[in-house]
């Protein structure tokens, strides 16, 4: 789970554009110079993105870009999920569960470090032990909460031992292991602050090659990469730049100076989609759009009050304007695409005279006539929201926000924020703001207990200092719960008590979007990432573009093809 920036709009009309291009499967050769019909090595990838990636280093990250380079380019996971959510083999080869309280991984002896060291067990050891100490801050210990114990067998063998519960192997995909090595001599204290961060050295596809802050990460491939697990990757090197504005990234996109632009606008992107050297893609997203209400500070701790915000916003016409109809707007954190999400269970209603009752119910009410309600003492209604300051979606969001609260007597003032500066107020114990606009992009094994468990309320992720003892005995029950059948009375609970308390504005579930140069192929999203078949990317050569004046090599099948991962929902 991460925090994900939410931006732009989608096209209402705008069918999701992803061709599955022969990349899977296909020889890895390179191709002769101006044939176009198969993959080519060489070239340089450019993808634009509003901010700056917040750190690389798997123990540390909690920023969804940061965290998909991670997975999918710089490091390799024990196991990853398949196209169907299956586990695949990834650095570990085999693995053996020990009932349903351990498993035994075998790891490949052919994956190394990029400095040149092999991975052993004694990597994936340590990795274990920081991501479970309480000191580094991991900001995802919850995978490991019911794990006990590691014991490593040989350099390419290690054992855990756990705590029966429902899917113990889904926090592996997600924690690449890290090089022990470069980072024992780090206290885990220090682990979020560490140059690693900033100069990762991985095990994947890619290889960290500089670094420039807020303005561009640069990557190559890495030639050892085992064959076995895909080999090289097609292109050379891969630029994430920093392009804070969406108009920015649009005209770089155009002068052909980025090839992918992450969340363009949906008025941007009919253009775009139009232009025949670009292509739309909308990609299905674990992501939702909320607002959280920082619980420590009156009158965020109180329920009646939560209650009457969400009701004042109009989500639909946010889904309406913001998205051009692309989304739906929610009624808690299970997301449409997992098997727990109940859609018999509807959102609050917009209803703004119930919301002035609720807030008059809690003792606000305009008592000076200036339009704005106070409590008792004179304490007028109003608070600050803190917006990332590089996204302009954003702005435009809170702008409508701010007028739906005005209009029952509440004053919301944004508060633009630099997102790594933004990030580390919210998820520090210090807790430094009143509400903030964020996106939330969430796992495939359900876990609620980080966001909205009372025992998690100085974790980095339950920015509401939320708490509710039947929503705790709800989470650890249900938690625990291996049969669905079983479960699913108990996660529907959790969502009406969560509907009803309101810790975080739940506004919508979204799509993802990006434009695409024709020129980038094999570009393959789903729900498990953007990146996820990075290393299969490829450009088609300069010389076999301009082979032809007036003609491009074939362009992949457009407007046709859903892109979806599954035919089912998710564990």
């Amino acid at each position: 789970m991460r925090f994900a920036v939410p931006r732009g709009r989608a096209p209402r009309i705008l069918a999701a554009a992803l061709a599955a291009l022969a990349a899977c499967g296909e020889p890895r050769r390179p191709a002769p110079a101006g044939e176009s019909a198969g993959p080519a090595y060489g070239g340089t990838l450019v993808i634009a993105g509003a901010n700056d990636l917040e750190t690389l280093n798997p123990l540390a990250a909690s920023e969804k870009w940061g965290q998909e380079f991670i997975r999918f380019a710089l490091f390799l996971p024990l196991i990853r999920y398949g196209p169907r959510l299956e586990y695949e083999p990834a650095l570990a080869e085999s693995w053996e569960l020990l009932g349903d309280t351990g498993v035994v991984f075998r790891l490949r002896r052919d994956v190394r470090w990029h400095d040149g060291r092999p991975v052993t067990a004694e990597d994936v050891a340590f990795t274990f032990e920081r991501a479970k100490d309480p000191r580094t801050a991991f900001p995802n210990a919850h995978y490991f909460a019911a794990w006990r114990a590691a014991e490593v067998l040989d350099s390419f063998t290690i054992r855990f031992r756990f705590d029966p519960h429902p899917d113990p192997l889904a926090g592996w995909p997600f924690t690449p292991p890290v090089p022990r090595h470069l980072l024992a001599a780090v206290p885990p204290e220090r682990m979020r602050m560490a140059e690693f961060g900033r100069r990762p050295v991985g095990n994947g596809p890619f290889r960290f090659v500089s670094v420039r802050p807020n303005d561009r990460w640069v990557f190559e491939a890495n030639p050892d990469f085992p064959t076995a697990l895909g080999g090289r990757p097609y292109v050379d090197r891969v630029v994430w730049r920093v392009v804070p504005e969406n108009a920015a990234q649009v005209a770089e996109l155009l002068t052909g100076n980025v090839d992918v632009i992450v969340a363009p606008g949906a008025d941007r992107l009919r253009t775009l989609d139009a232009d025949p050297e670009i292509r739309a893609v909308v990609r299905p997203s674990r992501t939702y759009l909320f607002i959280g209400w920082n619980g420590r500070r009156p009158p965020f701790h109180d329920a009646r009050v939560r209650r009457a915000l969400t009701m004042a916003i109009d989500r639909a016409r946010l889904v309406a304007r913001g998205r051009a109809g692309y989304g739906e707007v929610a009624a808690g954190p299970i997301s449409p695409h997992h098997w727990a999400y109940d859609p018999s269970i509807t959102p609050l209603p917009y209803d703004t005279a119930a919301a002035a009752r609720l807030l008059e119910e809690a003792g606000f009410r305009d008592r000076d006539g200036d339009g704005v309600r106070e409590d008792a003492r004179g304490r007028k209604l109003e608070f600050r929201m803190k917006i990332a300051a590089e996204n302009a979606f954003q702005r435009d969001l809170a702008e409508l926000i701010r007028a739906d609260l005005a209009a029952v007597g509440v004053r919301l003032r944004p508060e633009p924020t630099e997102f790594t500066t933004l990030v580390a107020q919210i998820s520090s114990p210090a807790r430094d703001f009143d509400a903030v606009l964020m996106g939330w992009e969430s796992d495939f094994r359900i876990n609620l207990t980080p966001l909205f468990h009372s025992s998690a309320r100085n974790g980095p992720y339950q920015l509401a200092s939320y708490s509710n003892p039947e929503v705790d005995r709800l989470l650890d029950l249900a938690e625990r719960t291996t049969d669905r059948a079983a479960a699913a009375p108990l996660w529907r609970r959790i969502q009406l008590l969560l509907r009803d308390d309101q810790p975080w504005t739940f506004l919508y579930h979204s799509p993802e979007l990006f434009a695409v140069r024709e020129r980038v192929r094999g570009v393959h999203m789903d729900i498990r990432g953007a990146l996820v078949e990075l290393p299969r990317w490829w450009l088609v050569p300069a010389s076999a573009a301009a082979a032809s004046p007036g003609a491009r090599p074939a362009p992949p099948a457009r407007r046709v093809q859903p892109a979806t991962a599954t035919a089912g929902r998710t564990k």
